[in-house]
């Protein structure tokens, strides 16, 4: 708790100067054909007089700059005549500046050499910095928060270090349970986030019924979440987006990483291939089936995998190409007679597995020239992305089985003109989606079979306007899907205000669609079986439309608050019927509408050397309205709020710690049972004493009872060494003072008077762990 505080107490304490910027690059300033020269050069290391990759070029006083190739090379088009001073930064060296003359029309050269410097830690604690500074002076929205590597590794986690789990922790998103590393992000449901791997969608991106994520920390260099007012280049999904950047390999040779925890082991390769191709690939085994098997007699027939790779390579002439794949699979497999419940003689085999498959590959080229511009850029993507569940009850005995399939082609032409930014885009989508229930009773004919194969098409257009004071982008995203006689138009607006340099205020809105719901039972706390459906003339496309308002103030360079509050009106969800008759095909959803409003706070402190983290409050209000009238959905979390904090002292130790306080989210209460009677054709009466009661309870209003107040306190530490081996154990404790936080409640009316007996959330949990690089 001490750790708590004092995080708390510098995170909103004195503040400390920060040294240098990074240049956020692609908006040149504004200059006439005329009157403007270009600079190009190379950067090399001192040492080795190898290319210095991904270092930063940038011309003093003005918003030019340049990124720094694999081959050391670099290129900054459209400089005003003059005398200039260029800075070259890169993490791990020494900073250089230069000064040099610039002539109109006139190709100058300049090649630098940097030098290895020892202040590594304090040049990443910059660049950090400089991002977020950038993305408040350059960027319209407001709620997006970036999350880099080196922070969210340092926060407690269960088993590992998990993406999805530190997205939780942020403003505006809600756990229902510390069982699901699933989120509701602004009074959305589960299924209304778009994940993005690389700019690829990952459908069901959980393992172990929601438990961890599928994202290999060691792959991730770093992550975005836009919590609504997305811009028109992203559609199909109603909430946010998530977008996960690979980390990408900068040095040369093969170097590696390696982690082993409670939950899993993890072995990443990575490397570059003449200064030009950088390649990656990581692999991840849960081996909770081996290790109970080798100390007990009892099973625990449950694996996972996971296996990434990421390659990309650089052209001559700029153009970058790159391949990102992910393959990943749990697998539940066991003896239904070991369990001593058979639906066959002799036994049978129950499996039931699910996954998800990804192959992508893109290519963005830079344009000297574009209709005028300054400046272009030209991408295009293409991608297929699957999803399966199959179930497996006593060797076929039932079966069920789903699958989704997205081919998907993305392409878009950004161009920059002075302080003007314009994006025209296309996304085509082609789905695959089918529903199986089958049984060998039935010899072969299905018990249910459902087939859907739409295509959805999206053309869209995001123009972008700088000043001194307004930063402001206007969009328009045209969308139809076929097979549903739908199409519709979603304008997509934010508009950020200047005061100062330092304080600025925001208002935006616009509309989302998603044609691609999960139908699950939300008052189900596990994620079991998500069954995926597109939208037809039965399944309609839901639609939502948000507004929001709010401020970000820069008390330091290292120190921000931001406050928005938000709105969302939904209409056409889709949910699952709790009431569905089994025999009656086209009745397992209702369609309902919703509101949801509130107001999200974030106090951070950047990556510093000492002290970093965040404060998140959220307040939001849900309802939805359906057949059976107002009800409000299981992530209405009235209050919810997460200190996260991180504090190194000075040498080998870091130290983290996420306080999180919450209200309790709603269920639907127990009020009774009623006792199912059975008849014994041999008495000829009911309900003799060789035959068991059927018991079933009858539930209250829907959600109308709320669970209490949850908290919990997570600790950690973790020792680094130095060296070309490093070494990295850790020591995590979910739920440092053993809160007993409401999972679920069972109800007994048998007892006189009836009974409620709470079954908690985690217990005290500690984790142990050890990470490996080279």
């Amino acid at each position: 708790m001490h750790l708590v505080l004092a995080g708390l107490w510098l995170l909103v304490g004195a503040t400390s100067p920060v040294e240098g910027t990074v240049l956020q690059t692609g908006t040149p300033t504004v200059a006439t054909a005329d009157s403007v020269g270009e600079l190009r050069g190379r950067i090399t290391d001192a040492t080795t007089a190898l290319p210095v990759v991904a270092a930063t070029v940038r011309i003093q006083g003005t918003r030019l700059g340049a990124q720094v190739d694999d081959n050391g090379r670099y290129v900054v088009t459209r400089i005003p005549v003059g005398n200039i001073t260029v800075t070259f930064q890169r993490v791990g060296y020494a900073t250089e500046t230069r000064t040099v003359s610039i002539r109109a029309d006139v190709v100058t050269t300049l090649d630098v050499t940097l030098r290895a410097s020892a202040e590594l830690a304090t040049v990443r604690v910059q660049a950090a910095a400089a991002d977020e500074r950038e993305q408040f002076r350059l960027s319209p929205n407001l709620g997006v928060v970036n999350v880099t590597r080196d922070m969210f590794k340092r926060v407690p986690v269960i088993g590992e270090p998990d993406v999805l789990r530190v997205v939780q922790l942020l403003p505006g998103v809600v756990a229902t349970n510390d069982f699901t590393a699933g989120y509701n992000v602004r009074g959305g449901e589960s299924d209304q986030n778009l994940v993005l791997l690389d700019g690829y969608p990952i459908y069901n991106p959980f393992h172990l019924g929601g438990l961890f994520g599928t994202l290999i920390d060691e792959t991730v260099g770093e992550f975005e979440l836009i919590p609504g007012g997305f811009p028109a280049r992203y559609g199909t999904r109603l909430s946010s987006v998530l977008s996960v950047v690979p980390r990408v390999e900068e040095r040369s040779g093969i170097h590696g990483a390696a982690s082993v925890s409670v939950l899993a082991s993890t072995l990443s390769l990575a490397g570059t291939v003449r200064g030009a191709t950088s390649w990656s690939i990581a692999a991840r085994r849960t081996y909770a089936d081996k290790f109970v098997s080798l100390v007990s007699d009892n099973q625990l027939p449950y694996w996972f995998t996971d296996v990434q790779a990421h390659v990309q390579h650089r052209f001559a002439n700029g153009g970058l190409l790159s391949a990102t794949s992910y393959v990943g699979e749990d697998v539940l497999a066991a003896s239904l007679a070991a369990f001593g419940d058979t639906t066959q003689a002799g036994g049978g085999a129950l499996r039931f597995d699910w996954g998800n498959t990804l192959i992508g590959v893109a290519y963005t080229q830079p344009l000297r020239r574009f209709v005028g511009g300054d400046s272009a850029r030209l991408m295009q993507r293409l991608s297929r992305t699957g999803f399966a569940t199959n179930l497996d009850l006593g060797s076929g005995s039932l079966t069920l089985q789903n699958r989704l399939t997205d081919a998907r082609a993305w392409g878009e032409i950004t161009r920059w003109r002075g302080r003007r930014e314009t994006s025209v885009g296309y996304e085509w989508s082609s789905y695959r989606v089918t529903y199986d229930v089958n049984s060998v009773a039935t010899s072969g004919a299905p018990l249910l079979a459902r087939r859907d194969a739409p295509s959805a098409a999206a053309l869209y257009v995001d123009h972008t306007v700088r000043t001194s004071r307004v930063s402001a982008r206007l969009g328009l995203r045209g969308e139809t899907v076929t097979g549903t006689g739908w199409a519709g138009l979603s304008p997509r607006l934010s508009l950020k205000w200047f005061a100062n340099k330092d304080l600025a205020f925001t208002v935006g809105g616009g509309a989302t669609s998603q044609w691609t719901p999960a139908l699950r039972n939300e008052q189900a706390p596990i994620r079991i079986f998500d069954f995926w459906l597109v939208s037809n003339r039965s399944t309609p496309v839901a639609r939502a439309w948000q507004q929001s308002i709010g401020g970000e103030k820069w008390l330091s360079p290292s120190r921000f608050i931001r406050v928005e509050a938000w709105h969302k009106i939904y209409s056409r969800l889709p949910a699952s019927n709790l009431t569905n008759d089994p025999a009656v095909i086209g009745d397992e959803f209702i369609v309902t509408t919703g509101r949801s409003s509130g107001l999200d706070v974030l106090v951070r402190r950047l990556e510093r050397e000492k002290v970093s983290g965040w404060i998140a409050y959220s307040y939001a209000v849900s309802t939805r309205d359906g057949p059976d009238g107002r009800f409000a959905p299981v992530q209405d979390r009235r209050h919810n709020v997460n200190l996260v904090s991180s504090f190194r002292p000075g040498g080998k130790y870091t130290y983290g710690a996420r306080l999180g306080i919450g209200t309790g989210t709603p269920f639907t209460d127990v009020v009774g049972q009623i006792v199912r009677r059975r008849y014994d054709p041999i008495t000829n009466t009911f309900e003799t004493g060789a035959l068991d009661q059927q018991r079933e309870p009858i539930g209250g209003t829907r959600n109308g009872a709320r669970f209490p107040l949850f908290q919990r306190l997570d600790v950690s530490v973790t020792r680094e060494s130095t060296g070309r081996l490093r070494w990295a154990p850790y020591l995590s404790i979910i739920n440092a003072y053993a809160a007993r936080n409401v999972f679920t409640y069972v109800f007994d009316y048998t007892d006189n008077p009836p009974t409620r007996t709470a079954f908690s959330q985690f217990p005290l949990l500690p984790t142990v762990g050890v990470g490996i690089s080279w």
